[in-house]
């Protein structure tokens, strides 16, 4: 018999289809008793092309749906670009015949792979065009982009491919204000276009400014900023970089300007920690070391608070604060890449622990070393450096090192705050602040042994009554910045009822001692926490610490180079980013 005609007989007359597809399953045991394994549900793609584009990357979608799935169409997020044309959106026939979507639109998946194609519309005078400016650059050219952007479209920005230069300035990206109040881009970065043509200003660094927030106890992060010749701040490409630790308060960098050292008190008493960054010497930028953490001995209860290099040789100096166990300074060495190491303590106070120690300064000489301790009834203790060693030893030798407490103006009891040295033809000389009474202690410095002699106590702000507590004029008295000339005296100090927030002084050249300038006081940007003058002695900055957190700002001021004043600049502040900015340092290009 034909093997047609044996099936024939066997089944009868196949059916066809459906049908016999479902006899085929019965006869292999899925019909009867049993039950049929269903099949996976069908997927599909959606894939993007670029149709015809001369620059950039399709968008990938690397999801699968059924029938039926939502799809959310993608942006050009690769920067498609197409020489003369803009970017219009996307369609289902590369010739624009099909149904046109838009990034964030969405459709139903149908019953096979879907393919949108790149749609380009000729500029034709239409689209936005980027333009970029020298911003005062006096070598070099700009670079041209002769690509139209359509709003919303990401514009990859350009090298500085034509080697614009600005003497004494060190090129750090391009900038959406010719004043660098705007959004800062690294070469190779995106941004998005707008609604109109946009210019991208070359942004010049004369050096770099960095602030710590505390962000309120928790995890602290650290400001950069480009110093531009007008001295404005700029934020870097990157405009914050994480601390390291927790309630971040103070920041140093070593005397190379190579090396930037975070300390970290840490909330609710918890141990503080000690971090440690390299400064890119072309960017600006800062990079965690390796370690980032600097390990304190076991034991140690640290709340580390300011810190300080040694202007000749390779050691670091930490002041401990916390009340009654961290009374201490610590002593580091500094390793060939920065790196803090070899950690030794040395306490503070006539009971060991007991000062709580705020300020420490070390004369430009290298010699002597001078820590200021609030607590009890505040006292200045003075060191001599051993030159070999670093270590700090009492001054004078097997005495307690307290310099005997200046008076004061009207409450009972001294907080010294933070101490500055400075030393110009006349000699050398000590000033304090301090934090109970708003007044500032003036001293002379022996050069031969490096003690203090009480030259005399000026109020910071004599233009400025401040009774928001009982007990008198509660003006607190804080941070200290010598101008680079040795001229000038800048201190911030807080006021719960007076807007003005840094006090300015002249330095006498023949004896040290200060006059307050015309006016005395100058106003912030809020409360002030901490100041810092740049290298050139044109600027100043004053972070705005912990004033109403809303206002965590950057008071900017120009200095007058004839008298000392400061003046807010026409830009008055800029923003940190994060939450109550304290310590401030700058450094050159």
């Amino acid at each position: 018999m034909r093997e047609a005609e044996r099936r024939h007989s066997l089944f009868g007359a196949l059916p066809s289809g459906a049908a016999a597809f479902t006899l085929l399953l019965m006869a292999c045991g899925g019909g009867g008793g049993g039950s049929a394994t269903p099949l996976p549900p069908a997927t599909y793609t959606v894939a993007y092309d670029g149709n015809a584009n001369t620059g950039g990357t399709p968008p990938v979608d690397s999801n699968t749906y059924q029938q039926g799935a939502t799809v959310t169409v993608l942006g050009n997020t690769g920067s498609l670009v197409k020489t003369g044309d803009r970017f219009s959106g996307w369609n289902t026939v590369a010739g624009g015949s099909g149904t046109m979507y838009t990034q964030g639109q969405t459709f139903a998946m149908g019953t096979a792979n879907v393919t949108l194609f790149a749609q380009w519309t000729s500029n034709g005078g239409s689209g936005f065009a980027v333009t970029y400016d020298a911003n005062g650059a006096t070598g070099g050219s700009v670079p041209v982009d002769s690509n139209r952007y359509g709003t919303g479209q990401a514009i990859t920005v350009a090298a500085n491919s034509g080697g614009l230069t600005c003497p004494g300035y060190a090129f750090a990206g391009w900038q959406t204000k010719a004043d660098g109040s705007g959004m800062t881009y690294a070469p190779g970065g995106t941004c998005t276009m707008g609604s109109a043509n946009t210019t991208l200003y070359a942004l010049w660094a004369g050096g770099y400014a960095y602030t710590v927030n505390h962000n309120e106890g928790a995890e602290g992060a650290i400001a950069q900023f480009a110093i531009g010749p007008n001295g404005a701040l700029s934020p870097l490409s990157t405009p914050m970089v994480a601390a390291g630790g927790k309630d971040t308060w103070w920041v140093a960098v070593d005397p190379s300007s190579k090396y930037l050292y975070a300390t970290n008190p840490a909330a609710n008493n918890q141990q503080g920690t000690l971090t440690q960054f390299t400064i890119d010497p072309t960017k600006g930028s800062l990079s965690p070391m390796s370690p980032l953490t600097v390990p304190f001995p076991t034991g140690w209860n640290s709340a580390p608070s300011r810190g300080v290099s040694h202007p000749t040789g390779p050691w670091f100096y930490l002041i401990n604060t916390q009340p009654g166990t961290g009374g201490a300074v610590s002593q580091f060495t500094l390793g060939a890449t920065g790196e803090l190491m070899s950690p030794s303590l040395l306490m503070v106070g006539p009971t060991p622990g007991q000062a709580y120690p705020n300020g420490i300064a070390i004369d430009p000489t290298g010699q002597y070393a001078y820590v200021a301790g609030r607590y009890p009834g505040g006292a200045i203790f003075q060191y001599t450096v051993n030159q070999t060693t670093g270590a700090l030893q009492p001054n004078p030798s097997g005495s307690n090192n307290v310099v005997a407490t200046p008076p004061f103006t009207s409450l009972g009891t001294a907080q010294p705050y933070d101490i500055k040295i400075l030393k110009i033809p006349s000699g050398e000389y000590a000033y304090v602040s301090n934090y109970d009474d708003g007044t500032l202690w003036e001293f002379s410095i022996n050069p031969a042994t490096g003690t203090l002699s009480l030259l005399g106590t000026i109020l910071v702000a004599p233009d400025t009554v401040c009774t928001c507590e009982a007990g008198g004029n509660n003006i607190a008295a804080e941070d200290i910045a010598l101008h680079p000339s040795g001229k000038y005296a800048y201190v911030t100090f807080s006021c719960c009822s007076s807007p003005q927030s840094v006090a300015q002084f002249t330095i006498n050249q023949t004896d040290g001692t200060l006059t307050p300038m015309t006016p005395p006081t100058v106003r912030s940007s809020g409360s002030a926490a901490s100041i810092a003058v740049e290298a050139s002695g044109k600027y100043a900055y004053v972070t705005s610490g912990d004033t109403g957190f809303a206002n965590s700002t950057i008071a900017q001021y120009t200095i007058d180079q004839g008298t000392g004043a400061l003046t807010l600049m026409a830009n008055p502040t800029v923003e940190t980013g994060g939450i109550g900015p304290s310590g401030i340092v700058t450094v050159g290009k």
